[in-house]
């Protein structure tokens, strides 16, 4: 029923702009405004005739998106920790790394200078 709707109130439209007298001097805000008007005047009567069913799934669907949104906002903000843990990670065990060589190096230096 409402495809039935939409699509006489897209061939009327149509219709009525093929028939109508074209004019040179149509300003392209006007035309920008009218087919604003048209596309929410369309979006209303999408509205008016749905049924509680509709916005029942609706509200179902809304809920199920933002679930889904609470989960990749998790899963984000999880991967991002774990990034910045293997950052540490790799900070503190090359500064580890660094102090071993260092000290080998001074081990050496003591082995060398007693032998």
């Amino acid at each position: 029923m409402l495809y039935r709707v939409l699509f006489c109130l897209f061939l009327s439209s149509f219709a009525s702009f093929t028939m109508a007298e074209k004019s040179v001097s149509e300003d392209p805000k006007e035309l920008a405004q009218k087919v604003f008007e048209l596309e929410r005047s369309v979006a209303i009567l999408q509205l008016s005739t749905a049924s509680l069913g509709d916005y029942q799934s609706l509200s179902t669907k809304i809920t199920n998106v933002k679930s889904l949104e609470y989960r990749v906002n998790f899963l984000g903000n999880l991967t991002f920790l774990l990034l910045m843990t293997l950052v540490v990670l790799f900070v503190k065990l090359h500064y580890q790394n660094k102090r071993l060589s260092e000290l080998e190096n001074h081990t050496d230096n003591k082995s060398d200078k007693a032998g």
